[in-house]
């Protein structure tokens, strides 16, 4: 898929990945609607690079992805600016193993939000363009993290399972959508604090030992998925020790 004029929506685009995704978008052509309930943080980030790639090219809503009112909103100013979506980047996330609910609220009911809203928008046939729906989860939601992160554990598998359902539906042709999920381990973000774990001790040990992803890693993960229109169904793992790996082969949009 080329990127030029192809428009994208972000969620937690303020910083940390979501940012960086915002940037590569912009970078290769795309305009994108950066969305996060940070609002002072957000605007930043997007006066930064309307400075730096136009004033047309990014647009910043206030958005918490748990709330409907506030997707359906950001969805509506987007549409209004830009006219249409190609690219869904569900990329808002927590990790508070302390605060399970509202991990549920924001890690997988956000994205389940945003990826239906995000398909009536897109889809051929409603009348869009068709495009990809990235979902973000983690390696969590595909190994059990057993004693540490259980609950953002279960969120992430959510995500996970989420995604390849959606990215089997015999109608994704039709729809002219591709559906994947990103599944980076830890990554040197915010989101990395072992305070929001059960076992902080326990939580930085085993991160260490792990091993720590850089941004620009999983950024060029993340545009390999965007890029790569035979990547329905990809379930992409990225490790700072074996980098890329597919969980799942991803299926061919011809085969469906």
């Amino acid at each position: 898929m080329s990127l030029s004029g192809k428009v994208a929506l972000v969620t937690g685009a303020a910083q940390g990945l979501g940012k960086a995704f915002s940037e590569a978008l912009l970078k290769r052509g795309a305009k994108v609607c950066l969305a996060d309930v940070q609002s002072p943080l957000g605007e930043a980030t997007t006066t930064e690079f309307q400075q730096e790639y136009g004033k047309d090219r990014a647009l910043f809503v206030k958005c918490d992805v748990s709330s409907v009112s506030e997707l359906q909103t950001t969805f509506t100013k987007l549409l209004s600016e830009y006219g249409q979506l190609d690219i869904m980047i569900n990329n808002a996330g927590i990790m508070d193993e302390h605060n399970p609910a509202r991990m549920v609220d924001i890690n997988l009911t956000g994205v389940i939000m945003g990826t239906n809203m995000a398909v009536d928008v897109m889809s051929k046939e409603k009348g869009g363009q068709g495009g990809i729906i990235i979902n973000v989860a983690s390696t969590a939601g595909i190994t059990p993290r057993a004693f540490f992160t259980p609950a953002y554990t279960g969120t992430k598998f959510g995500v996970a399972g989420f995604t390849r359902s959606w990215s089997y539906n015999p109608y994704v042709k039709k729809m002219g959508l591709r559906f994947a999920c990103l599944c980076p381990a830890f990554t040197a973000t915010d989101i990395l604090n072992p305070m929001g774990t059960l076992y902080p001790v326990d939580a930085e040990k085993i991160t260490q030992m792990i091993g720590i992803n850089e941004i620009p890693a999983v950024v060029a993960g993340f545009i390999q998925l965007v890029e790569d229109e035979q990547c329905n169904g990809a379930v992409m793992t990225i490790t700072a020790q074996e980098g890329i790996q597919f969980y799942k082969k991803p299926l061919a949009l011809s085969k469906m």
